[in-house]
């Protein structure tokens, strides 16, 4: 019994083993690099951990400028422009969502249907679009050292465009 579980574990630990190795090998012969990799914005460091050690002036003028900028820098300087055009979308939300409030409560007494909970949804839908044309537009890329950049641009441009479509609503 002792020689039949011995020989019953080689069997199943040696391909075990052998996946595992090449699994792990995988990685390092193919020469995965973070442009090869999905990424998941909503777990991104923030820019300004980035950008820690510099003062507001030096970022602004190499984020403007460009000059003396790295790859990196870039990319950082896009993540920067998308959090602080996200910044703005939240402020134009944030009123508009207190109106649709202060509205559904004439509407719920005259028991007519409320407006809030469908802005909610279509603001959901529309981060969803904004996030996955993003990908789309990133991923064709393949291993492109400007796929941070373009990314990060993607996701500014079409929050703009959100913008520029709550603002022209709301007139």
């Amino acid at each position: 019994m002792k020689v039949y579980m011995m020989h019953l574990i080689r069997i199943i630990a040696v391909p075990l083993i052998l996946i595992s190795t090449l699994l792990f090998l995988d990685s390092i012969v193919l020469g995965k690099t973070i442009y090869s990799v999905r990424f998941d914005y909503k777990k991104a460091t923030p820019s300004s951990v980035y950008f820690s050690g510099k003062s507001r002036e030096e970022i602004d003028r190499l984020c403007k400028t460009g000059e003396h900028a790295s790859t990196a820098d870039i990319a950082a300087c896009s993540q920067r422009n998308f959090e602080q055009i996200s910044a703005q979308l939240n402020s134009t939300i944030k009123p508009l969502e207190a109106e649709l409030r202060k509205g559904d409560v004439d509407l719920k007494a005259d028991n007519n249907p409320v407006a809030l909970p469908y802005f909610e949804k279509g603001q959901r839908a529309w981060v969803q679009y904004r996030d996955n044309q993003c990908y789309a537009e990133t991923y064709s890329l393949g291993e492109a050292s400007m796929r941070y950049m373009t990314f990060w641009d993607c996701m500014a441009r079409i929050t703009k465009e959100r913008i520029s479509d709550l603002k022209s609503a709301e007139d």
